[in-house]
């Protein structure tokens, strides 16, 4: 991509078999050349010849030396590092191989001299590590977050970690392949002497990756990536069920037999859009995520749903300040009608995927959550719209996953209030699913 003969790019450029077009950009926009050289020297830096690339790290190293050190040196020194400074910038902008070879030597030498004014490798590499890291917080604090779905509440809209039985040991390239694609990772167990699960302790692994302990009868126990809700439902959907022990929710495992072999994939990992809500209401029927701040039925989680608490929750947003909401017939009822949001209707008709019952409200009176509930059959709730506090004012948050076991929400815990709410969730990263793209 260089200039022949130390030509400039607007002349290169205007040899080449693409003249018209870009002649005619380099005459209407005079910053053509810079944001070329721009592109070239830093999206493009390691893709671009050896001499250009010692060019703009000579001239990054005399930029720094003069602004360090102006203060502190003799006028006629600092002018004659300018001087070298304009020239190798006006020969890296103009392509010209030659005179940026020439003016780079020249400098390389001068600041190799001077103790400390070229900077290491190391230094310059943890400079960059440490500008990334600024980079990647400040986005990460006031643009976009990344979050993952460790639970099956919003499926099948979004996907938590997921257990897929498998028969056989899959090869080691198609563990690979599984890994990258969706995230999955195997379990495969045999009982190697008699046992029987007792419980599940649901807990974290390297203070990020959900898991669950399954403990059996012997003291032994098994670590499975997956939140508790889905561990115990693979368990329970395992076969044969023994006569026997029909009335006990597990079979009792004999030496050889499988206690699990499947293929548990990693939960959605979607990305937050933070600065959304600073400038549009949050709307019904929009995926969102909110942090569970002072919502006492999360804090105090007991329910018989089997679902962990945390610290964000992703939920469907079906209900804003000034809805009246209720549950008839499998139907979300806004303000005495019902929703018209698409994305509430496909879960309200229980068709497939969205199956088998649509929105379920609470039994009512209810002995779940210590008698905890907030929308309950035969209930209307009507929601705050606080125009003196904002901050207060009150949304509804189900899951899509909506029957009673499979959707730990505001059903039971009440309103999630303004001031805990994040952001919509707009974009599926990874695994590489149906899911991957924009959030409907």
């Amino acid at each position: 991509m260089t200039a022949p003969d130390g030509a400039s790019w607007h002349q290169h450029f205007m040899n080449s078999p693409h003249k018209s077009i870009l002649a005619y950009l380099f005459d209407h926009f005079p910053v053509a050349d810079a944001i070329l050289v721009f592109i070239l020297d830093h999206p493009l830096a390691w893709f671009t010849p050896k001499w250009r690339r010692k060019g703009r790290m000579a001239l990054k190293a005399v930029r720094r030396y003069i602004n360090y050190n102006r203060d502190v040196l003799p006028p006629e020194r600092l002018a004659e590092f300018q001087e070298n400074r304009d020239l190798l910038k006006t020969a890296l902008l103009r392509g010209d191989r030659a005179q940026t070879e020439s003016v780079t030597a020249k400098l390389e030498s001068t600041l190799e001299a001077i103790p400390g004014a070229l900077p290491s490798g190391l230094a310059e590499n943890v400079e960059v590590l440490f500008v990334i890291l600024a980079i990647f917080l400040g986005l990460r604090c006031y643009v976009v977050q990344p979050f993952r779905i460790p639970t099956g509440s919003m499926q099948p809209s979004l996907n938590g970690i997921r257990a897929i039985p498998q028969e056989g040991i899959p090869s080691l390239m198609k563990k690979i392949e599984d890994m990258v694609l969706y995230g999955g990772s195997y379990v495969h167990e045999t009982a190697q002497k008699e046992k029987k699960i007792v419980r599940f302790v649901p807990g974290t692994k390297y203070l990020l990756l959900t898991v669950t302990n399954v403990q059996f009868d012997d003291g032994s126990t098994l670590e499975i990536p997956a939140a508790e809700a889905e561990t115990r439902r693979y368990f329970l959907n395992q076969e044969p069920r023994f006569e026997a022990e029909r009335n006990t929710p597990f079979r009792t495992y004999l030496p050889g037999d499988t206690i699990v072999n499947a293929r548990f994939d990693a939960g959605d990992l979607i990305l937050v859009n933070k600065m959304s809500y600073h400038f549009r209401k949050p709307e019904r029927g929009e995926v969102f995520v909110f942090d569970t701040r002072g919502i006492e039925g999360i804090a105090n989680k007991g329910s018989s749903t089997g679902q962990e608490g945390g610290t964000h929750y992703v939920k469907r947003l079906c209900g804003v300040p000034g809805d009246s909401l209720s549950i008839k017939d499998s139907q979300l009822i806004v303000n005495g009608e019902p929703a018209k949001e698409w994305t509430i209707q496909r879960v309200a008709s229980g068709k497939p995927p969205y199956q088998p019952c649509g929105y379920v409200a609470l039994p009512a009176p209810l002995s779940l959550l210590d008698g905890r509930a907030y929308i309950t059959e035969g209930t209307t709730v009507h929601l705050s719209k606080d125009k003196k506090r904002p901050y207060l004012r009150e949304y509804v948050a189900l899951g899509d996953n909506s029957t009673r076991e499979n959707s730990f929400d505001s059903r039971y815990w009440g309103p999630v209030h303004q001031y805990n709410i994040v952001g919509p969730a707009s974009f599926c990263l990874w695994p590489f699913t149906s899911h991957w793209g924009l959030i409907p």
